[in-house]
């Protein structure tokens, strides 16, 4: 098998599986089933960081239920959330994506074979990429934060000037037929 082969394997199969994950959303319980270590993870993001945080987290649970046409997988309440620290809870479930990348090396280096093994890898890397999919709420939590603004601001200002701009091109010297050779004048007796 070519060295390009197998990571593009497990891309393939990592996105099939979050394709099916999509197509379950029709079954409330096998979708919530499916998507239920992502949710945990998800979940435990906001906790872990509302406790580093000082965000006093009170109430945890990964028990799905419906809300009107859409689904709450799980939920974190939180008694302290501030200026402060609402934009790294809110986003904290973001660092699952690093997780995700270092399950995909850890499986690419450790030499897999195609079997239950490999499929148990793609469906935890289709789930930490689910689960690291901020929420509407979660997006609303961090819109609370003015250091999320700043960092935003910052972002693309440093974008901005590391990417966008064009750089100036100098005027060169005047090609050669432009050229005049000049005696030095010499000084009259």
């Amino acid at each position: 098998m070519g060295e390009q082969a197998l990571p593009f394997a497990y891309l393939v199969g990592t996105a099939a599986m979050l394709w099916l994950m999509n197509q379950a959303k029709r079954s409330f319980w096998l979708f919530s089933l499916l998507v239920l270590p992502g949710t945990l993870c998800h979940e435990l993001c906001h906790w872990l960081a509302g406790k580093l945080l000082n965000g006093h987290p009170v109430h945890f649970t990964v028990f799905p239920r419906r809300v009107g046409r859409g689904f709450v997988l799980g939920s974190v309440s939180l008694a302290n959330l501030r200026w402060y620290n609402a934009f790294f809870i809110g986003l904290a479930p973001l660092l699952l994506l690093a997780a995700a990348y270092g399950l995909f090396l850890w499986r690419l280096g450790g030499h897999p074979m195609f079997g239950w093994k490999e499929a148990g890898a793609v469906f935890c890397l289709a789930n930490l990429l689910f689960g690291a999919v901020p929420s509407w709420q979660d997006l609303r939590m961090a819109a609370r934060s003015p250091i999320g603004w700043l960092l935003l601001a910052w972002g693309l200002g440093y974008g901005w000037m590391r990417f966008g701009r064009q750089p100036r091109v100098e005027a060169g010297p005047p090609a050669s037929s432009d050229l005049k050779m000049r005696r030095p004048e010499s000084p009259s007796p």
